[in-house]
This record gives structure tokens, C-alpha cells and sequence, in this order.
């Protein structure tokens, strides 16, 4: 039995995207040449952190209530790419849907 995810998709593809464009656009900009203050840039950098782990905490929750094959390597990436591995998640969830042990 497939249960829904916490949040829709397009809510956890709108935090992944949003962990991306202020977590790693960041690191490869400094803050003060994109015209930001120091402290609007680290605001930024906590908005993609909370987002990150929403995104990431939905993502495990719904691995493990699933029962999806490999949850544990799933969690670790989840953990690990702060979230960004879960748009590869999202994409073929269905597949893993139906090959998880249920």
C-alpha cells in the first residue's frame, strides 16, 4: 500500500530548489560582490539550511514508512546531499514504489 508524502511534490521540489540556489550559489559567490550584507547573506544561508532539512526529513519519512528497498544508503544521501539527492528520489518514486518490500 503506497501512503502519500507529507508534503506534495512541487512544495518539496520548491525546497530543494530553494537549498540550492542559497546553500551552493553561496559558497561558489561572496557575499559582499552579490551586493548582500553579511547579514541578509547569512539569513539567505539559514533559509536554504531549514529548507534542506524539511526537504530531507519528508523525504526519510517517506522511505521508511514505504518500505523502500535500500532506506538506509536513501537516508545517508538524503543526510549527506542535504536534500538534493531527493529530486532523484521524487522523479521515479512510483519505481521504487513498486519494487519496495510491501
Amino acid at each position: 500500500m503506497k501512503k502519500e508524502l507529507l508534503l506534495p511534490k512541487t512544495v518539496l521540489y520548491t525546497l530543494i530548489l530553494i537549498n540550492l540556489v542559497f546553500n551552493f550559489v553561496i559558497i561558489f559567490f561572496k557575499i559582499p560582490s552579490l551586493d548582500i550584507s553579511l547579514a541578509a547573506g547569512k539569513v539567505l544561508i539559514y533559509i536554504g539550511l531549514f529548507s534542506s532539512f524539511i526537504a530531507s526529513m519528508v523525504l526519510i519519512v517517506d522511505v521508511f514508512t514505504n518500505h523502500i528497498n535500500g532506506r538506509y544508503l536513501w537516508t545517508l544521501a538524503f543526510l549527506f546531499s542535504g536534500g538534493f539527492i531527493g529530486f532523484f528520489y521524487l522523479r521515479s518514486r512510483d519505481y521504487y514504489l513498486k519494487s519496495g518490500n510491501l
